[in-house]
């Protein structure tokens, strides 16, 4: 646990049972840290009475405030909140309802301690192993749904005008494979970030290259993609990925989203880090072509664009095993669970 959880749970609980004497808390909220976590609440909340948001980010009142949406800022004292982050330090009071949801999709790295998701109620996982292996760590609180950010792309959801603003806004030669490149963040361990930000601008003869990188990712390394006049992409890499014929990663949770898209996938072998699992190695091993270095890209690429049936029906195996059901209907079987807490938000 935080050390500002120590510093405000009781001022915070004081606040709460005396606000409470006055007016029974009845405010629902989504907790919005990142842009992405949206994302994939987004698909949910459709099924759902509409939540308020609540975010201290300036950028994230910014966001909502275009699409003429108030976020409210901390404190706050509600009956329930949502949130994709293991952030329940920020609600330090056991009366409120807590929902936890993964904002990426299986668990591609170690899972943090049970009692971080056990101080949820309810706990959406996105398959039954999924919430196996937390059952194996003591996690008891998590129910499998699928995915929510996949719905629209599992569903045909980008119509030709969405696929048409995505070529004009990235530059993209319609005769040219399209490239997705993806890091997961530095501070990980296992990031292969640094073999490839410097040198796409070789690739641009022969392909359409886009980049996604973990938010954490600092600034010096965004710039140095842009000046190479690489698209990066900002917000959700879900339409862009869509219409990608490559993907290609590290250890990020997104090559999941990948495999669930049946795109071809490369990942680079990457260095141990505190969190790496052993399962996850052995999955990317079986839906991805693995390389080293950076010699060993384009030999990749070539393979994969010549033998598109390449490991299809691993990527089949590990669907079934990362999501249960890719039927674009995850958002609703979320929206279920949570209105079995919060029957107020049924529509």
């Amino acid at each position: 646990m935080v050390l500002s959880y120590y510093l405000t749970k009781h001022p915070y609980q004081l606040a709460y049972m005396l606000l409470k004497r006055i007016r029974k808390p009845e405010k629902i909220f989504f907790y919005c840290r990142e842009l992405q976590d949206w994302d994939v609440f987004e698909p949910v909340q459709k099924y759902l009475k509409p939540l308020r948001i609540v975010s201290n980010k300036p950028m994230i009142r910014k966001h909502f405030k275009t699409l003429g949406i108030k976020v409210e800022r901390f404190p706050i004292f509600p009956k329930a909140v949502i949130m994709a982050r293991h952030s329940c330090y920020k609600f330090p009071a056991d009366e409120i309802i807590k929902i936890g949801m993964r904002h990426g999709p299986y668990h591609f790295k170690k899972m943090t301690r049970a009692e971080n998701y056990n101080q949820f109620n309810l706990y959406l996982m996105t398959s039954r192993d999924d919430v196996s292996e937390g059952e194996k760590i003591g996690i008891t609180c998590a129910v499998p749904v699928g995915y929510p950010k996949l719905d629209k792309a599992l569903t045909g959801g980008y119509d030709p005008s969405e696929i048409d603003r995505i070529h004009r806004h990235t530059g993209f030669v319609n005769n040219k494979p399209t490239l997705l490149f993806s890091a997961t963040w530095l501070g990980s361990g296992m990031s292969a970030l640094p073999l490839w930000y410097q040198r796409l601008s070789e690739l641009k003869p022969n392909y359409n290259v886009i980049v996604t990188l973990h938010p954490w990712i600092g600034q010096s390394y965004r710039d140095t993609i842009t000046s190479q006049g690489i698209y990066l992409i900002e917000g959700n890499h879900i339409p862009y990925m869509s219409i990608a014929d490559i993907v290609v990663g590290d250890t990020s949770s997104l090559l999941a989203e990948a495999c669930a898209l049946d795109k071809p996938i490369i990942t680079w072998q990457t260095g141990k880090g505190k969190r790496s699992l052993e399962k996850i190695d052995k999955l990317l091993s079986d839906i991805s072509l693995r390389i080293d270095t950076w010699d060993d890209l384009e030999p990749a690429i070539n393979r994969l664009l010549n033998e598109p049936e390449l490991l299809v029906s691993a990527r089949k195996i590990a669907n079934s095993l990362m999501f249960d059901e890719l039927d674009g209907r995850a958002g609703l079987r979320a929206a279920e669970e949570i209105v079995k807490l919060l029957p107020e938000l049924k529509i």
